[in-house]
């Protein structure tokens, strides 16, 4: 008895330990992407068309611009000031009943700082970074090259699920300001879940299979009881589809 005790015992530690080990892995990836991958100086030659993908964040009540939209937004008409870029995909879905979508919500904010309204387009299906990416490839097709911007605790998982998609040639940039430090923290602890929970999904499922079983960008209050639930769903799934012969 003592001895599968002992067994059992150590199964736990070592998954505790495991567990730990990944958390601060990706945390520390979070962190390492916080300056994006965008370089300035590999825009000076043959740049063509350079378009900026704005990824949406909060609308607030009323359809009012959250704090993240306006940072994110700011950002791009700065660069569209600056000519960096010349057109801007505004992108995310909607999300209450009766609430404007977050690009119609961005659209108003880009427009009030100066960008012209033809050197803008709306992506309005999107409510999840997977979607985002996926939805905006297509309107980008006449882009010479991308940079997304976001708020820099959200590159690691844009540049991550990019990559899954085989979205290369887009770069990441951060939004000129920060947000508050107490937000950006529990934000980079639902990047850290996030992150874990795209890079075992996009493992399990076929890639265009992959948006039914996304995260939404708005899970906030529990976001591990969230992964939790999603994660029974999946088995149930996988195990419907005789997917897991192990468990035979």
């Amino acid at each position: 008895m003592r001895k599968i005790f002992r067994i059992l015992l150590w199964l736990i530690m070592a998954s505790v330990s495991a567990i730990l080990l990944i958390v601060i892995f990706l945390t520390a990836f979070v962190f390492l992407q916080f300056d994006g991958s965008f370089d300035p100086e590999s825009l000076k030659e043959g740049r063509g068309v350079v378009c900026g993908l704005v990824f949406g964040a909060a609308v607030h009540r009323s359809s009012l611009p959250g704090p993240g939209i306006t940072r994110r937004v700011a950002t791009a008409a700065r660069l569209y000031d600056e000519g960096v870029l010349q057109h801007i995909i505004l992108s995310g879905g909607k999300g209450e009943d009766g609430m404007a979508s977050e690009a119609e919500v961005m659209r108003d904010v880009a427009l009030k700082k100066g960008i012209a309204a033809g050197d803008i387009t709306l992506e309005e299906e999107s409510r999840s970074t997977w979607e985002n990416l996926l939805n905006s490839r297509p309107l980008a097709a006449g882009c010479t090259s991308v940079i997304g911007i976001s708020d820099r605790y959200h590159l690691a998982r844009i540049g991550y699920l990019a990559s899954r998609q085989g979205f290369p040639d887009i770069r990441t940039l951060p939004s000129d300001i920060e947000p508050s430090w107490p937000f950006e923290l529990k934000s980079v602890g639902r990047e850290v879940v996030a992150l874990l929970y795209y890079m075992i999904i996009t493992h399990l499922f076929p890639l265009d299979e992959i948006a039914q079983h996304g995260i939404p960008d708005e899970f906030e209050p529990d976001v591990l009881g969230f992964m939790i639930t999603k994660s029974d769903h999946l088995v149930c799934q996988l195990i419907i589809q005789d997917k897991m012969h192990y468990l035979e």
